[in-house]
């Protein structure tokens, strides 16, 4: 016996009697429909706040219908199925709704057709769903291609001023010992700084390789997972309250830059111990499939939102104001492009975040 696919049905319907009937049949059809029914503009707003897989729409209720309805549905930018059902659909009407954009319509005296067709359009919605996420990952990695051509300049040109101002600080240094004179503490903290500037460099320098490169070495995933478990551990005595748990498994080996993928992971479980805050789980994971070996980091923090989710990877950008140097994804994502795999995050308010690096066997 085949199991009921859940399905949430907004249906905009002034009849209570129709709305029963779809619903009677979607469940013959296959579904188990989690519903709502509206009737005019305001109660179809307000609803529309919510995640729907599909709205169905009689064409006609008094002070409202499915021109309407889609016309709502449109203003907020949303893409849902949206299928006119309807007891009586002339030529016009079909050719009015198709014109505005709604999906399909379906007479209700042959309701037989509208699960096949929810299916159809649950499947075109997903094809829909997958491109603008393609698109979206093809114009980030032109755009950060072009901001790492960028940043390889401006680190060339960086060094080439910090690296003498060191000498003579040196220069400096030497001629007050000479002079019997004490070390100001100023020449000290000048030192640290032309460190971290030279280290920001050098990570700037890493983010420009972006293109993917051959790379001779093979490399176990696994045990780079646990290197990098290891190398971040003494970061937990300033986080009491966060424990790293370890679901590492042995995976194929693959050609990759031990240094760089063992980085990466570093990054990853940092960035998820400071978004836990005061106490959580962090979880590192790796496994494999027939295309790709991945690592994994998880976290029960708070999450990020579509917004922070959209600018993550660029370089400088960042939510942990002046602590953070914006970098670190950045480098995450380029060590990805740069063995030809890919970095993929789900994460949503308040259910943490998971970042999966995944590379090609």
């Amino acid at each position: 016996m085949t199991t009921p696919r859940p399905l949430r049905v907004l249906l905009v319907e002034d009849s209570e009697d129709d709305a029963l009937m779809v619903l009677r049949e979607l469940r013959h059809g296959g579904f188990a429909p989690e519903w709502k029914r509206v009737d005019d503009a305001a109660s179809m707003e307000a609803a529309l706040a919510e995640p729907w897989d599909v709205i169905l729409s009689d064409y006609s209720i008094p002070g409202f219908g499915a021109l309407q309805a889609f016309a709502l549905v449109r203003k907020l930018g949303l893409d849902v199925p949206f299928v006119l059902v309807s007891g009586t659909v002339g030529e016009e009407m079909a050719v009015e709704a198709m014109r505005a954009g709604i999906h399909d319509f379906v007479l209700k005296d042959r309701l037989a057709r509208l699960p096949p067709a929810i299916s159809r359009e649950l499947a075109e919605a997903a094809n829909r769903s997958d491109l603008r996420r393609a698109e979206a990952a093809l114009l980030r990695a032109e755009k950060l291609h072009a901001l790492g051509q960028m940043a390889a300049g401006i680190a060339h040109d960086f060094k080439n001023l910090l690296n003498p101002l060191g000498l003579h600080l040196e220069v400096v240094e030497r001629a007050m010992r000479k002079a019997g004179a004490e070390r100001p503490d100023a020449i000290g903290v000048m030192r640290e700084i032309i460190r971290r500037g030279v280290d920001t460099i050098d990570r700037l320098r890493t983010f420009s390789r972006l293109d993917p490169e051959p790379i001779a070495e093979y490399i176990d995933p696994a045990a780079l997972a646990r290197d990098a478990v290891e190398l971040v551990r003494p970061r937990l005595a300033d986080h009491a309250g966060i424990r790293i748990e370890e679901a590492i498994e042995a995976t194929a080996l693959v050609r990759g830059n031990a240094s760089d993928v063992v980085g990466a992971a570093v990054n990853l479980i940092i960035n998820a111990i400071e978004a836990c805050g005061e106490q959580g789980l962090v979880t590192v994971r790796t496994g494999d499939d027939a295309s790709s070996v991945w690592i994994e980091v998880v976290d029960d923090g708070p999450g990020m939102n579509a917004a922070v989710q959209a600018r993550m990877f660029e370089p400088f950008f960042s939510t942990k104001g002046a602590q953070g140097t914006g970098l670190g994804l950045a480098n995450v994502f380029a060590t990805a492009q740069r063995h030809g795999g890919e970095i993929a995050v789900d994460s949503a308010p308040g259910r943490g975040a998971r970042f999966r690096i995944r590379l090609p066997r």
